[in-house]
């Protein structure tokens, strides 16, 4: 039978799927907007059974679903889903930039991020009397199969339940589930989920993972030395390693597909860029926000540094390296010369800068990185993937055709049911690229922007702090 590998992703503003033959050419893919609730500051949470229409709302897009072959369902880390036994969502479930549990992650000394600092919060504040505790891929592939479990990528980010290195739970809770590699087999589709999705009963589901690691994997980025940008509505820089990390200012989790460890640095990205794009726009008025193209091209006649505006894209609080919850915002040296393109600028400028500060922290930690592939939907700018060459410093490729993590969810499709003999096959699955080359004399003017960044945040620190009393 020739392979159709399914991938779903569970993102946090959307799903999205895709069938690809074991070559990686996309047969067909579809996405389903899915956005998450924050009814108060620092909350974010959904149903999860929008999660689950919306999967099948995409995947009745796609055609011939019953020649697919293999299904791997990927999405964002951590999450707290409660599930009875049989994979019932039991409220509302609790998502990755959810900062509410900061007096939890004090007491636990991780941050608010994790799972564990999350799971006390709910407990204390819900009850809920549940048999499973569930990542948003995880609940997926459970409705799929009727199987509970979880692989290490995502577990990894479950602090402090659990042990990287040994890639097994800390303590006895009975409710996380059994761990299994990502592409390991853990059952086939149901007959219930067979009448509602339109996929052969019996199709072989994988165990699935991070969509991190998952973008990671489907950009080919595999080995030391090499990273991946995934410019989603967050941004991570994903940086493989031969042993596990170690700097707590990073995320410290586990590869997919490939036996390796993968640390990461994240800010907001997309997100970033859709808020002041609606912000620049003139929607109660019936106008429409400026485009991407538009925007870009008023920034790109800018010089380095924005005309002299710095931006932290704190919008959210900030994770790596900082892990900051209070956190915010802020565009810095603004004067009546400053555009939209200055304000563009800076947008893209910090975000980067932000990378930076993670990069710094990777080397520190014993990896240099020497190449960077860019995958996701933010490559798609030409001025934004050489704003970030430039201050990295670091040859970036950006692979236009490439599946982005729905390509590395169906990867681990092919490799769970040996239709791929191995993860080094994503490389092939990249297509034609776009390579980018640092400016030294921007990069250098990156370099002193950087100390800036620095300087301007520890300055606001206690400003931010006290704005949220």
């Amino acid at each position: 039978m020739t392979a159709r590998l399914l991938g779903i992703d569970i993102g946090t503003t959307g799903v999205r799927t895709a069938v690809f033959d074991a070559a990686g050419t996309m047969l067909a893919d579809a996405s389903v907007p899915c956005a998450y609730d924050a009814p108060s500051p620092g909350w974010a949470e959904i149903a999860p059974e929008r999660w689950w229409r919306a999967v099948n709302e995409a995947l009745a897009r796609l055609p011939d679903l019953a020649a697919v072959t293999a299904v791997a369902v990927v999405g964002q880390a951590p999450t707290v889903v409660f599930a009875d036994a049989a994979g019932n969502a039991l409220g509302l479930a609790v998502l990755w930039l959810d900062t509410r549990a900061t007096a939890e992650a004090a007491e636990l000394g991780v941050h608010a991020y994790y799972l564990g600092p999350k799971l006390r919060w709910l407990e204390r504040h819900r009850s809920v009397d549940a048999r499973w505790i569930l990542q948003s891929h995880s609940y997926i592939a459970m409705q799929l199969t009727g199987v509970a479990s979880v692989d290490p990528s995502t577990a990894a980010l479950c602090l402090p339940l659990f042990d990287l290195a040994a890639r097994a739970w800390l303590g006895s809770d009975a409710r996380l589930p059994p761990v299994h590699a990502a592409h390991e087999v853990i059952g086939g589709v149901t007959a219930e989920a067979a009448a509602r999705t339109g996929l052969r009963v019996g199709t072989p589901v994988v165990a699935g993972g991070g969509d991190f690691a998952a973008a990671t994997l489907g950009a080919g980025v595999l080995d030391e030395g090499e990273a991946c940008l995934m410019l989603g509505t967050a941004g991570n820089l994903l940086v493989p390693r031969k042993t596990p990390g170690r700097d707590p200012r990073l995320i410290n989790a586990h590869h997919v597909g490939a036996d390796a460890w993968l640390t990461l640095g994240g800010t907001l990205s997309g997100g970033a860029q859709e808020w002041l794009r609606s912000s620049l726009g003139d929607a109660p008025l019936g106008g429409s926000p400026p485009g991407h193209e538009v925007l870009d091209a008023e920034a790109a006649a800018i010089e380095t540094g924005a005309g002299g505006l710095l931006f932290l894209p704190y919008l959210h609080g900030e994770r790596t390296p900082i892990w900051d919850t209070s956190a915010r915002g802020a565009y810095i040296g603004l004067s009546l010369h400053h555009g939209r393109g200055h304000l563009w600028r800076a947008v893209l400028e910090g975000i980067a800068l932000g990378f930076v500060d993670c990069q710094e922290v990777v080397a520190e930690d014993g990896v240099t990185i020497t190449e960077i592939v860019a995958a996701n939907g933010g490559g798609k700018s030409a001025l934004f993937r050489q704003v970030l060459c430039d201050a990295l410093g670091v040859s970036l490729t950006y692979t236009p055709q490439a599946g982005g993590t729905v390509a590395g969810a169906a990867i681990l499709a092919g490799l769970g049911t040996g239709a791929i003999a191995s993860a080094s096959a994503a490389r092939q699955w990249r297509g034609p690229t776009v390579r980018h080359t640092p400016d030294a004399a921007a990069h250098a003017r990156y370099r002193e922007l950087l100390t800036l960044r620095r300087e301007a945040y520890s300055g606001l620190k206690p400003v931010f702090a006290g704005l949220l009393r």
